[in-house]
């Protein structure tokens, strides 16, 4: 598949060509990023509290440069956070999208077209059965083998009209894959997690 960062990478796996998606397997890893973040956010106010309690005794020129440079990563911080509940949304995004296909997915978006196309061929096979019921000379048949003959052919229209209602179904859930794709790569597109570089302290010595 051509994408510029294809989400399944992250939120799946690929297995040749075939995309795996793992709900259960999401939803645990929705649980432990959730955890994750909560707890980077307790660490964020617990250092910052006491940065905040540290001012009150260190001020001279060296102070005021650290505590600059304090404000300044904690609105990094603050923005890495931010990144990252919006990250935590698209977990939820793709639970709640693909818990309304199924808990385990394996699908092929390239394999579409053909698999839309053998059920096309199915239906026209179908189509030429029941022509060739209808052209059925039933004259010389006896009540029991026509009335034989009229169930099988309704038969067949019941499967062609199967065939037709499963292919509108499989081609919805084709086109519902390639949605969430599209809206989770534009989703991952938008965050933007900045690399937090350890502060030298001797710079404000």
């Amino acid at each position: 598949m051509e994408t510029t960062f294809c989400s399944f990478y992250i939120f799946g796996k690929w297995l040749g060509d075939t995309m795996e998606i793992n709900v259960l397997a999401l939803e645990k890893e929705y649980d432990l990023l959730t955890k994750s973040i909560e707890s980077f956010y307790e660490n964020i106010l617990n250092i910052y509290n006491e940065l905040n309690w540290a001012s009150g005794y260190w001020n001279d020129f060296h102070a005021r440069l650290f505590f600059t440079n304090v404000n300044s990563e904690k609105i990094k911080l603050n923005n890495t956070y931010n990144e990252l509940k919006s990250l935590n949304d698209i977990y939820t995004f793709l639970i709640e999208q693909y818990k309304s296909i199924g808990n385990k997915i394996r699908v092929n978006l390239e394999e579409k077209n053909k698999v839309i196309t053998k059920f096309n061929d199915f239906r026209e096979k179908i189509n030429e059965l029941v022509s060739l019921y209808n052209d059925l000379d039933l004259s010389f048949c006896t009540v029991t083998i026509a009335n034989k003959l009229a169930k099988q052919k309704q038969e067949l229209i019941k499967i062609k009209e199967k065939i037709v209602t499963d292919k509108e179904k499989v081609k919805n859930i084709f086109e519902k894959i390639e949605q969430i794709e599209k809206d989770v790569n534009l989703r991952l597109s938008k965050i933007n997690i900045e690399i937090i570089k350890e502060a030298d302290i001797n710079e404000f010595m």
